[in-house]
């Protein structure tokens, strides 16, 4: 049951990209910004905005867009120390 994230930093002219694979939820692709954000095109909002039925399927969208569940099923398996230029994913339990 493989899991992990890959993250590249983005530099001049080029946005970073992240990837997160979880076995329950598949992959997960997303441009990120020099802070390090996911960023999210206007289409794609549109998009959700013209689909959404409501509030909370707004909110379910966006969640979906930003990988939030993918996030929280990967947060127990980081681990940095204080100025570790990457976070790696370990077993923890």
């Amino acid at each position: 049951m493989t899991r992990f994230e890959v993250t590249e930093e983005p530099s001049p002219g080029y946005d970073g990209e992240r990837i997160m694979f979880v076995p329950s939820r598949g992959l997960f692709r997303a441009a990120i910004s020099a802070n390090g954000d996911i960023t999210l095109t206007e289409d794609r909002l549109r998009s959700l905005m013209a689909a959404a039925t409501g509030t909370e399927a707004l909110a379910h969208g966006l969640d979906k867009l930003l990988g939030t569940a993918w996030d929280s099923e990967l947060e127990p398996y980081r681990h940095a120390g204080d100025g570790a230029p990457m976070t790696w994913l370990t077993q923890v339990g």
